[in-house]
Parts: structure tokens; C-alpha cells; sequence
């Protein structure tokens, strides 16, 4: 095979696994990805699940808010809270969601990293399934995750569990990547790259032949 033909293959294998990003939301931004201040209603994450009593409405947004005991805010994502003061004010575990769509990509392909943290103890899911947890008063430094397994077609779900202990509570997450291949529609099934690769092995081979007959 000659090395302009090894050179097409490569790069035609190249450009059908490159991977595309998958569009996440940090905590604590508006409808354009812009961390609000303080007080201020956020975007993306919903409430999905609250305790018995409390009065916050399910579907509705939380609110940023800060503690100084909290790791520092940054211009990429900020503490979100049930309430504008940070106070929830019935304890129990509170649920937030994110829904990420991986519509044309390839979910067995899908890896989603960052940093997230919970007052007090929490969790976050994929899809139901834990993937990294925080203990009580772990809200002084940032817990990393990573999501490489357990992705869906087409629509999935990111969900943060918080443990009210005590007013104040709050969240935060912060991606730090999020990737997929493309899905197999847009990747030639095995049998049909062979024909790729078997096409261009001909026409190199036919080419060399045309070259030494001249």
C-alpha cells in the first residue's frame, strides 16, 4: 500500500471518530452561560425531588448563593441554592436535574468529567446511577466525577442530590469536558469502510500499474 493511500486511510478513519462535545450547563448561569450574582434566578437545572413539607416548587430553578465556608466561585460556574437567601427551610434530601441530549452521537463513546460539590452531604447520578459522593462537610474543596459508562440514546439525565442538615444548603457543578463519537448513522457500518479502504487499495494499485506501463 503506498504511503499516500496509508495517509487517505488514516485520515479518513481520523474524521469519522473525532469526537463532537456534548453541551452541558454549569450551576449558577443564566439562558446564555453567564454566572449571575448573587440572589439571582438560574438556568438549566430543575427540582426534580424535595423532601416531605418542603414548599419549593418542583420544576423551578435554583437561586445563586454563596457561603464563605463554600470553595470560591469562579466566572464558569457559581453555588446555586432552593432559596435566594440560601435557606431551604425543611431539611431532607434535595434533587436537582439536567437533562443532556446525545442525539447523532455514539452513547458507548461518551465520557463527561468535572467538579462538583454539596451542603451538606449529596451525590451525582447518570441516569439513576451514583458516579462520585461528598460527605458532610466536604464544601470547603471540590469533588471530582467522571461519567464514562451508563449513557442512553438521545436524551440522558445528570442529577445532583443535596442533604439539607441545617440552613444554609447549596450545590455547584462545573464541567470540565463532555465528548462523544459521532452515533453510528453518521459512521459507515465496518462492512462498508472495508469497501472504502478495499476501493482505494484498487485504485493505488491500478495507479501504479498505469505508472510503470508509461
Amino acid at each position: 500500500m503506498s504511503r499516500t493511500l496509508l495517509l487517505s486511510v488514516g485520515l479518513l478513519s481520523g474524521s469519522l471518530l473525532s469526537a463532537a462535545t456534548i453541551t452541558v450547563h454549569n450551576t449558577g448561569v443564566n439562558a446564555s452561560d453567564v454566572v449571575q450574582g448573587i440572589g439571582a434566578t438560574t438556568s438549566f437545572w430543575t427540582l426534580s425531588a424535595k423532601p416531605a413539607g418542603a414548599t419549593e416548587t418542583l420544576g423551578s430553578n435554583p437561586f445563586r448563593f454563596f457561603h464563605p465556608a463554600y470553595y470560591a466561585d469562579n466566572a464558569l460556574s457559581g453555588w446555586v441554592s432552593p432559596g435566594s437567601d440560601g435557606n431551604a427551610g425543611v431539611g431532607g434530601i434535595y434533587t436537582y436535574q439536567l437533562l443532556i441530549d446525545l442525539t447523532g452521537l455514539n452513547p458507548a463513546t461518551a465520557s463527561i468529567t468535572g467538579l462538583f460539590g454539596t451542603d451538606n452531604d449529596g451525590a451525582i447520578f447518570l441516569n439513576g446511577v451514583s458516579k462520585a459522593t461528598t460527605g458532610f462537610g466536604d464544601f470547603g474543596a471540590p469533588t471530582a466525577f467522571t461519567m464514562n459508562s451508563g449513557f442512553i440514546a438521545g436524551v440522558n439525565t445528570i442529577t445532583v442530590q443535596m442533604n439539607n442538615g441545617g440552613d444554609p444548603t447549596a450545590f455547584r457543578v462545573q464541567f470540565t469536558s463532555a465528548t462523544a463519537n459521532p452515533g453510528t448513522s453518521s459512521v459507515p457500518e465496518p462492512s462498508t469502510f472495508l469497501l472504502i479502504i478495499g476501493g482505494m487499495v484498487v485504485a493505488g494499485l491500478f495507479r501504479k500499474r498505469v505508472q510503470a506501463q508509461g
